[in-house]
């Protein structure tokens, strides 16, 4: 068993009973969120999926992390695989009771894990240009080009507090601690899980020297500092998904 299946009680949607297919261990992972337009936000969902609210505002997120190991149950690591930027953009929405995340788009370097990706999970993958650097701060950059636009993201961040777990009725917990995701293909909505222990956040500075990712939303929204934390590390496993 995975040692990940060590803490359950803290999860806040209900763990799968088939058997989990894929692990992949994150680093440097930063979470940058902006308050959100409820109303404006659901037209961009599956008329399925309802917008999750905290205390009545939406949140759109930019998680950008590397992808340092992923293997598949029972075998070794894909030795293979070298360390990948990646960058995701997500809301949040609820659906049957559950809570779970919705991405609206995930760049990587890496083609494979785009082809894999979207043929198992029909998540929306993206090829981009990316680099990621690690010197007194982390550095990410970001370049994707798609249906003419160019979507681009230059920042700077670093953990600026001790490391905690977030306690449940907190933002960081509302957003952070899902396990769940939501993604529409051929007119189906399908349902598909991760696990992992609870994340060790860390209260982190982001500075942002250039933002035009999520192109579908007004620039606006970005104008203000987003709620940022830093996590050093994490391994989670994936599970198949299943018709919603």
């Amino acid at each position: 068993m995975h040692e990940a299946f060590s803490h359950i009680t803290h999860r806040t949607a209900p763990l799968p009973d088939i058997p989990w297919i894929m692990a992949q261990t994150w680093s440097h992972v930063l979470f940058m969120h902006w308050p959100v337009n409820a109303v404006q936000l659901q037209r961009f969902l599956p008329e399925e999926l309802t917008v999750d609210t905290y205390e009545g505002t939406a949140w759109i997120g930019l998680v950008t992390f590397q992808v340092q190991e992923t293997k598949f149950r029972s075998l070794l690591p894909l030795q293979f695989l070298r360390p990948f930027p990646q960058l995701n953009i997500r809301t949040y929405v609820q659906h049957k009771g559950i809570p779970a995340v919705y991405f609206f788009s995930l760049d990587v370097t890496h083609l494979p894990s785009i082809l894999g990706a979207r043929t198992l999970y029909g998540l929306p993958f993206r090829k981009a240009d990316m680099s990621f650097s690690s010197q007194t701060a982390y550095f990410f950059q970001s370049s994707c080009v798609t249906k003419e636009k160019r979507e681009e993201l230059d920042i700077s961040y670093t953990p600026v507090s001790v490391g905690y777990i977030a306690e449940p009725g907190a933002f960081e917990h509302w957003t952070i601690e899902r396990y769940a995701l939501f993604t529409k293909r051929l007119n189906k909505l399908f349902l598909s899980c991760i696990h992992h222990t609870p994340w060790k956040l860390q209260e982190a500075k982001a500075d942002i020297q250039f933002n035009t990712a999520a192109s579908f939303l007004p620039r606006s929204l970005f104008i203000k500092e987003p709620i940022a934390h830093f996590a050093d590390r994490k391994e989670a496993v994936f599970f198949p998904p299943q018709k919603a």
